[in-house]
């Protein structure tokens, strides 16, 4: 073998295969960046939607709602990052992604929440979304009687940024709300089919990250935060009603940017890969069209995009209402790759690969190890991207392994497949979450509960879990039980286990009140898991905690980044199991198998009495 096969030997060992990366688009890359990507796949995608947002600008149209049909692998997550990349660039649009549901029966706060947290997204000179539209809402004082009064502040509003230093340093702490109020009162004068308190939370989102803008975001979010009254003096609502007034909260987002004439893009994606609504036996896909036809029959100034399979799209067909036309109005498909499309995404790859071990490109044959002619033939097949890449996977694991020898080893190539998917998935999450890692309670307590639900038969030194159940019950209560032996203290145990990042005090007790009842839901202990530990000065809600703890043997869990970062990869993998490769079983018995679960303090803490 000469230096050069010995050297590409050798880096092939040492990984990772450059087909197994990035397989899936999801939801945290499509803001990111892409190993692969081809600007010129599925460009009717692009402009079908590009047509909508200058139609929407332009007010020939009020609303556009827009099907991208295709199977697996053919690119529309690629086009959907391609769109945020180009708005992100030039700017022309609000854009939104929303990943599939875990709760059905919040679909519209789930909405809510992640159309609020995608506005925190920055364009290329720092400015978020959230500051374009509070930038854009204090412009429209430009050419009005208020427009002298506020000038030296009008001279920045395309600099956002300085905008907001220019506030910090000239308006005093003490008069901030005083002068808040007086602007919001002059733009709702002069457009008057803004809400007012709404304007004064997007207006207050200009500061970024301080304690005003956390406020703001929390009362647009619909969540819970102690400072919505006494510092912006912003009106409180339950937490019963907050899924009532989600859509009227993405009515007053696309007022605001229908002001600065920047369509809202709201893009569902993976319409197939949530849970199906147990009490009304919609499929997932028809939980989301539900919804999207409620925004769009309630909102203007909007695009609506949905990413569907064939299969999941006949779902959406057979409802009535006329919810197919408007969740459908415009309808475009993803196609397969050509073969010479193909061969430049196999070429990108094996580029990274080339570069990440220091080997020159050019010492090596065209495609090496792989050649042209059965890429091409598989491409030709109409396969997707995924597909083929799962054929290159296997030819470049088998480099220099006898044919014999790959069939005896196929099957133990699985586990190994496995893990470098995990590994890889990891990777992105750790990389995505560096610095934003807050998850909405409820989809966090779905990664714990699915996560246990994949231990081994033996469970961990503590508990053998039997069975894990969610719980359909009001926002307040505990969100899902574990049944199982306490091998430690021998006997049957039942844990309640409620995730509640709450900041208002009030909330919180109520929480811990229901976690105090074990009654309800016949548990033996309950589990509180929060990443803040509850405030000193929550004089009431620390009382509760000490019952919780002292009385009823139930524990207070503070959970850390390290702990959960493995249990979001996990249950990406199983959430997207069809698109690896694998059936959702396999996956959970892969987890089982490969014990890459019995090690994780924050299971092991759930589990642990005392």
């Amino acid at each position: 073998m000469s230096d050069i096969y010995k050297l590409f030997a050798e880096a092939r060992q040492q990984g990772p295969n450059p087909f197994r990366l990035e397989t899936v688009i999801s939801d945290r890359e499509v803001w990111g960046d892409v190993l692969t990507d081809l600007p010129n796949l599925n460009r009717d995608i692009d402009e079908t939607i590009y047509q909508a947002i200058a139609e929407v600008r332009q007010q020939d149209s009020s609303k556009i709602g827009v099907a991208i049909q295709g199977d697996r692998g053919t690119g529309k997550s690629h086009a959907i990052h391609r769109l945020w990349k180009n708005i992100e660039r030039e700017g022309g649009a609000v854009f939104a992604y929303i990943p599939p549901t875990l709760n059905p029966r919040l679909i519209n706060s789930h909405v809510r929440f992640y159309l609020c947290e995608s506005f925190k997204h920055q364009d290329r000179q720092g400015a978020s979304q959230w500051q374009k539209l509070s930038t854009a809402v204090i412009a429209t004082l430009k050419g009005t009687e208020f427009e002298q009064e506020y000038q030296e502040y009008l001279e920045l509003v395309e600099q956002p940024e300085n905008l907001r230093k220019y506030i910090k340093k000239k308006i005093a702490k003490d008069n901030l709300l005083d002068w808040m109020m007086d602007l919001v009162d002059c733009i709702v004068e002069i457009k008057p089919e803004l809400d007012p308190d709404f304007v004064k939370a997007v207006l207050f989102l200009l500061f970024k990250n301080d304690r005003y803008a956390q406020a703001a975001l929390a009362w647009i979010k619909g969540e819970d935060h102690p400072n919505i009254k006494d510092l912006l003096g912003l009106p409180e609502y339950s937490t019963e009603v907050q899924d009532e007034r989600s859509i009227w909260m993405m009515e007053q987002i696309c007022k605001v940017a229908e002001v600065a004439a920047l369509p809202v893009l709201i893009c569902f994606d993976q319409l197939d890969s949530a849970e199906p609504d147990i009490e009304t036996g919609d499929s997932p896909a028809q939980t989301v069209a539900r919804c999207i036809d409620r925004i769009y029959m309630q909102c203007s100034n909007l695009i609506v995009l949905c990413c569907v399979i064939s299969d999941t799209w006949r779902e959406i067909k057979q409802m009535g209402s006329g919810i197919p036309d408007r969740v459908g109005q415009r309808s475009v498909m993803a196609k397969p790759p050509t073969d010479e499309q193909m061969i430049e995404i196999v070429q990108s790859r094996l580029n990274w690969f080339y570069q990440k071990h220091n080997l020159q490109v050019q010492d090596y044959p065209d495609l090496y190890p792989l050649e042209s002619s059965k890429i091409r033939n598989i491409a030709r097949e109409g396969a997707g991207v995924r597909s083929v890449l799962e054929e290159c996977a296997k030819i470049f694991d088998s480099v220099g392994v006898d044919s014999q020898s790959l069939v005896r080893n196929e099957g133990d190539n699985i586990p190994k497949k496995f893990r470098d998917i995990y590994h890889d998935i990891l990777e992105r999450v750790n990389d995505t979450m560096k610095d934003d890692y807050h998850l909405a309670d409820d989809n966090l307590a779905a990664i714990i509960a699915q996560n246990i639900r994949m231990l081994p038969e033996g469970g961990t030194a503590f508990v053998v879990v039997d069975r894990v159940e969610e719980v359909n019950s009001s926002s307040h209560d505990i969100q899902f039980t574990i049944s199982g032996y306490d091998q430690f203290r021998q006997k049957q145990v039942k844990i309640g286990v409620k995730v509640c990042e709450t900041e208002n005090g009030h909330t919180f007790n109520a929480v811990m009140k229901r976690l105090l009842d074990y009654e309800k839901h016949q548990i033996t202990r309950s589990c509180l898991l929060r990443y803040h530990e509850v405030p000193k000065k929550w004089k009431k809600g620390k009382q509760l905690e000490q019952e919780l703890v002292a009385e009823k043997g139930g524990k207070v869990v503070l959970w850390e980044r390290e702990g959960i970062l493995p249990l979001v990869a996990l249950k990406r993998i199983y959430d997207e199991a069809e698109e690896h490769g694998f059936a959702k079983e396999e996956v959970s018995n892969l987890v089982k198998e490969l014990k890459l679960e019995v090690d994780n303090q924050l299971i092991h803490q759930i589990l642990r009495d005392g």
